[in-house]
């Protein structure tokens, strides 16, 4: 059963095998992230936000809302992963959101 509050349940939310295949056929990293704070956006919305950031692959992103959790495919050679969660912050910080790094694959 699962409890929807631990790292493995947030990343279990939003891993999405074929993104997870496709990334690592391209030397990708997926980052899985946590979002702290109140959620008032709807996943497609939040989606279309977070594509939107510099350095975050389209169609890469995977978001739950009811797991506070979101999931980016992105390029380290051209984006390094600090550059990706900065860009994304800066994004999310207008809707009172923060994101915690989880882990990457």
């Amino acid at each position: 059963m699962a409890c929807g509050y631990c790292v493995e349940d947030k990343i279990a939310a939003v891993y999405d095998y074929a993104s997870v295949t496709q990334a690592a056929a391209q030397k990708h990293t997926v980052a899985y992230f946590a979002i702290d704070g109140t959620i008032r956006d709807s996943a497609s919305s939040l989606k279309t936000m977070i594509e939107r950031t510099r350095g975050v692959e389209n169609g890469s992103a995977r978001i739950s809302v009811e797991a506070r959790a979101v999931a980016v495919s992105f390029d380290p050679r051209r984006t390094p992963l600090a550059a990706i969660q900065s860009a994304l912050e800066k994004a999310l910080k207008p809707r009172g959101l923060t994101l915690l790094l989880l882990d990457t694959k």
